[in-house]
C-alpha cells in the first residue's frame, strides 16, 4: 500500500526507508527516505473522520506557504509536495486521502518542557505565528473542525456521552465526570464575548501543543500540524500552549503525582508570547488571558472524557483506559492551575506593559 502511495508523488524514484513517525493522535504519519535523495519527507494519511474537508486544510496550508512563508522567516513550516498530477493531495479509490510534505532536517519535537529556554522559545514561536497572521481575514478561511474550541458544543457532546454511556464506562468515570460538571459554568463567558464580537476572531493555529513545534538546537525553528489553522482567538491559542508548555508531565502520564503546573515555565512562555503579540492585543483579550490555561485544559479534559465514554472512537489509544488516563491528567493539571490564577494575572500584566 505505502509504496503505491509514494509512487503517486515520486513515480520515478525508489523508496529507501519508510517508517511510522511521531506521536500524533489523529493522522497517520510516516517518514520517507528515497534512494539518491539527501532530504527526507513526511507522508500522511489524513483522518477524514476528523477533517471532513481535507482540500480546505490543504488550501489553508498553501495560502500560508504562498503568503507569509513565501520568503525566509524566523520560524519555518513544512512545504506541501504536489503529487505527480499537480494536486496537493492524493485520494485513493477507497477514499483515503494522502499528502506529502518536506521534512525539516535536524529538528526534533518535545512532549513536555524540561528547561526554561524551551518554554521561552515556545512562547516566542507561537506568538510570532499569531502576529505573522494578524492581517489575514478570518472570514476567508474555512473552519477545519466545526466548533473545535466551542465550549458549549464540547459540553453538549459530553452530556450526550454521559446519557448514552455507549461503552458502559460511566460508573468507572463518575468522579471525573462530577469534577468537570462542577466547573462547566465557569468556561462559557469567553465564548459569549467572542459571539458578541468583544473578543475578535483572528487566524490562529488552534492546536498549540508543545509537540507541534520543532526545535533545532536551543531554539524553536518550526510550527507544524497546520491542519487546525483558521478562525479562532488569541486567548485559546495562548491557553492551549500553556496546557503543555507549563505542565510537568505529558497527557499519558499514569502517575498523577508527576502532573502539575510549572509557574516558572508559565512565566517564561508568557513573557515571550506577549512580547510578540502585545501590539495587537485588545483590552478584552488582555482581561481574560489568565483564565485560558485552565479553560483549555478543561476543554481537552472533557474531550478525552467524552471519547472514553463513547468507546475511544476519536483518539488513537494504546491500552484499555488510555483516554481515562488522559482526562485524569487534565483534571490534576486544572487543580494545580486553579491555585495560581492571581499570580498569573500579575505576570500577564507585566508582560503586556509597553
Amino acid at each position: 500500500m505505502l509504496p503505491h502511495i509514494v509512487q503517486q508523488f515520486f513515480p520515478d524514484h525508489q523508496i529507501d526507508t519508510i517508517s511510522p513517525y511521531g506521536c500524533g493522535h489523529i493522522n497517520t504519519t510516516f517518514k520517507l527516505d528515497l534512494k539518491g535523495f539527501s532530504n527526507s519527507y513526511i507522508l500522511q494519511r489524513i483522518n477524514t473522520n476528523v477533517f471532513h474537508n481535507p482540500q480546505g486544510i490543504a488550501e489553508t496550508h498553501l495560502r500560508l506557504q504562498d503568503s507569509i512563508f513565501r520568503t525566509e522567516q524566523p520560524i519555518e513550516i513544512a512545504r506541501l509536495i504536489p503529487a505527480a498530477d499537480g494536486r496537493c493531495l492524493h485520494t485513493e479509490s477507497n477514499g483515503s486521502v494522502w499528502r506529502m510534505t518536506s521534512f525539516i532536517e535536524g529538528s526534533h519535537t518535545r512532549e513536555i518542557v524540561e528547561e526554561l529556554w524551551q518554554a521561552s522559545e515556545a512562547g516566542n514561536a507561537y506568538g510570532w505565528f499569531a502576529y505573522a497572521c494578524r492581517d489575514l481575514e478570518p472570514s476567508s478561511f474555512p473552519e477545519a473542525i466545526k466548533d473545535f474550541h466551542r465550549f458549549s458544543s464540547r459540553i453538549r457532546q459530553l452530556d450526550e456521552a454521559i446519557e448514552q454511556n455507549k461503552a458502559g464506562r460511566l460508573k468507572k468515570a463518575k468522579d471525573i465526570v462530577r469534577f468537570y460538571k462542577e466547573r462547566e459554568h465557569q468556561v462559557i463567558q469567553v465564548e459569549e464575548l467572542v459571539d458578541s464580537g468583544s473578543i475578535p476572531l483572528r487566524i490562529v493555529h488552534n492546536d498549540t501543543k508543545i509537540n507541534n513545534l520543532l526545535f533545532k538546537g536551543n531554539r524553536a525553528a518550526a510550527v507544524i500540524d497546520l491542519d487546525t489553522v483558521g478562525p479562532g482567538i488569541l486567548n485559546y491559542d495562548y491557553g492551549d500552549a500553556l496546557r503543555t508548555s507549563a505542565s510537568t508531565a505529558n497527557e499519558d502520564e499514569k502517575d498523577l503525582s508527576r502532573m502539575g503546573f510549572n509557574f516558572d515555565f508559565f512565566r517564561a512562555f508568557t513573557k515571550s508570547y506577549m512580547g510578540q503579540v502585545k501590539d495587537m492585543v485588545t483590552d478584552d483579550e488582555r482581561r481574560y488571558f489568565f483564565r485560558e490555561p485552565g479553560m483549555m485544559t478543561y476543554i481537552m479534559g472533557i474531550r478525552f472524557l467524552t471519547d472514553y465514554l463513547n468507546g475511544d472512537t476519536y483518539y488513537r489509544t494504546a491500552f484499555e483506559d488510555h483516554n481515562l488516563v488522559r482526562t485524569s491528567t487534565q483534571k490534576k493539571l486544572i487543580e494545580s492551575i486553579e491555585n495560581k490564577t492571581t499570580e498569573m494575572q500579575q505576570v500577564i500584566d507585566e508582560a503586556l506593559e509597553p
